[in-house]
């Protein structure tokens, strides 16, 4: 879920809801710091930070494998996006699939999101490192083993964009993960419809003279706006809106009261950042090096991934190694709010559930 999307579904009328006591426990935050990260640009950091947080505790067994659970977020999203009650509440609490008592969870700010080193906090701007995919799994991969010195995950879940990173960390660390669980996510290049609707986010922020090549000192709001409206239109589904605003009136007033006086809690630079980061996103090769069973979900009203194009069940089939994979598309229905649905993990805990059962035997 990405910020703006979930300002949306916050305020609309069944929506995910942070509340004020959750029932899950509290995490605890921390900051890994990595030096001279090189990135696949050649550009190099000499110090950067990933951010995350964690539940439960670490235990290691006498035959050495972990209990650690690493969540993947969506773009431009957060490890807080797992932290609502449609998700944490459904997942985290004693008894459920993943349950803070057991499990070690790890949830990290990928590289450029929320209070990992971005070009908004780091003063670097436009001159921020131009991170892809990889590199994103490559810090990842570096928090989980050089910080939390773990050589093996019980499961990796990723949704969206962590989706991708699922996929593609199968690939690049086989065996690294007991199961794999990518969300909302297709195993192909990004190309079609869902790279237009990137290509759009980006050059909508790009074309506004008030971007000034990245060193604004005001937000370019025209073209950050239109990104911004792009990304919710694409994220949610028809049925969902009409569903909360019937009338025309009520969703421009929506729109004139909500949305709009919102433009300035974003940055330009990150969003264009973070969106751009997908361009060599092509986990195709590695998917035959997945060994460990995996389980992949996508909503049937996800307008990222289409059904009708048949990704998820053709890279199941056809491009990992018989036996590991499983595609599950979820009908849509009232409860499905499209691309954004994987938030509401009742959806689809009960595969979760089988995965865990079958990474166990």
């Amino acid at each position: 879920m990405t910020p703006w999307t979930k300002v949306i579904l916050s305020l609309a009328l069944f929506s995910p809801v942070i509340h004020a006591k959750p029932s899950w426990p509290k995490p605890t935050s921390g900051i890994f710091n990595i030096k001279n990260f090189i990135f696949d640009s050649g550009e190099i950091l000499n110090s950067f930070n990933i951010s995350y947080q964690t539940l439960g505790e670490l235990k290691v067994n006498p035959k050495g494998s972990h209990n650690a659970v690493v969540l993947l977020h969506g773009t431009t999203g957060s490890s807080a996006q797992f932290l609502v009650e449609e998700f944490a509440g459904a997942l985290f609490n004693p008894g459920q699939p993943l349950d803070a008592n057991e499990y070690f969870i790890i949830m990290r700010d990928a590289v450029g999101h929320r209070n990992s080193s971005k070009p908004s906090n780091t003063g670097l701007h436009a001159s921020f490192p131009k991170y892809q995919y990889p590199d994103m799994i490559r810090a990842d991969h570096l928090l989980l083993t050089e910080h939390f010195k773990l050589n093996r995950t019980r499961l990796t879940l990723g949704v969206s964009m962590g989706g991708m990173h699922t996929w593609m960390m199968g690939g690049e660390y086989p065996g690294f993960s007991d199961a794999l669980m990518p969300i909302s996510s297709s195993p192909v290049e990004i190309a079609g419809h869902n790279r237009l609707f990137r290509k759009f986010i980006t050059e909508l922020i790009t074309i506004d003279p008030a971007w000034k090549g990245g060193d604004y000192d005001k937000q370019p709001t025209a073209g950050l706006g239109g990104a911004l409206m792009i990304q919710l239109v694409l994220l949610s589904s028809p049925p969902y809106w009409q569903r909360a605003f019937p009338t025309r009136e009520a969703m421009d007033k929506y729109v004139d009261d909500q949305i709009i006086p919102r433009l300035e809690d974003f940055d330009a630079n990150d969003q264009l950042y973070a969106w751009n980061a997908s361009q060599t996103y092509n986990p195709k090769a590695g998917l035959k090096n997945i060994r460990v069973p995996l389980t992949a979900v996508n909503t049937a009203d996800d307008l990222l991934n289409p059904i009708e194009l048949g990704f998820l069940e053709d890279g199941v089939t056809n491009d990992m190694t018989p036996g590991y994979g499983r595609a599950v598309t979820i009908p849509a229905s009232n409860e499905t709010t499209g691309h954004d649905s994987y938030i509401m993990a009742d959806l689809w805990k009960n595969e979760l559930e089988k995965l865990l059962a079958r990474s166990r035997s």
